[in-house]
């Protein structure tokens, strides 16, 4: 009996760790891919990783609550392209972004205020075009290691004010980035949650 206990255990303990979705030393030390779940306030959004050695990353996100997709393409963590799917009708059911960036150093830490600005070349889902510029004035705030899920991961924070130049909207919001995974995410409303955090999980698609 007490055998059978033994081995009952041990198989408990061995499909747990199976079926674990997140593996911190691999975050840590490797470029494995990583999935992060977080909200900012009633919007819950995932965001997957997808790093190499070179600094270069590919970052898919589903954000409005499932309503949105963006693929993001960065090179030394800036960004150079994007394409997004979604739940609406008309010229923003899918677009394809080119990104020049201006005034942001290749593989930026966080850890100092910047002033950048990015045009942004859009080609929408009916075929319209259009041409912006955003200027940024960021702000860091702290850094240090923190709890990411089972994880402690160097995070820094800080925060945005963004005008654009055709329009002169203004708006504001809040980062976190993560330099282990060269990823930022951020929040419109508050400093972004982080829900979940696996190295475990099933890529994301397009929104047919």
């Amino acid at each position: 009996m007490m055998r059978f206990v033994v081995l009952l255990l041990a198989l408990l303990t061995s499909a747990a760790a199976a079926a674990e979705p997140v593996d911190c030393n691999a975050i840590e030390t490797t470029m494995a891919p990583v999935e992060l779940t977080y909200h900012d306030g009633d919007n819950s959004s995932v965001a997957q990783v997808y790093r190499d050695q070179s600094g270069n990353s590919v970052v898919w996100i589903k954000t409005l609550n499932g309503k949105l997709v963006a693929k993001g393409d960065f090179t030394a963590g800036v960004l150079a392209s994007a394409e997004t799917t979604s739940a609406f009708a008309g010229k923003l059911k899918s677009s394809k972004v080119k990104y020049n960036v201006e005034g942001m150093p290749r593989l930026f830490d966080r850890r100092s205020d910047l002033k950048y600005n990015i045009t942004h070349s859009s080609v929408y889902g009916d075929g319209s075009t259009g041409v912006s510029t955003t200027f940024y004035n960021y702000k860091f705030k702290s850094a240090g290691k923190e709890a990411v899920g089972p994880c402690i991961l160097d995070v820094v924070r800080g925060e945005s004010d963004a005008a654009s130049e055709k329009t002169g909207k203004t708006s504001h919001s809040y980062t976190v980035y993560f330099p282990q995974l060269m990823a930022q995410i951020t929040g419109k409303t508050a400093e972004p949650v982080i829900d979940d955090i696996k190295t475990k999980f099933d890529p994301m698609t397009p929104i047919p």
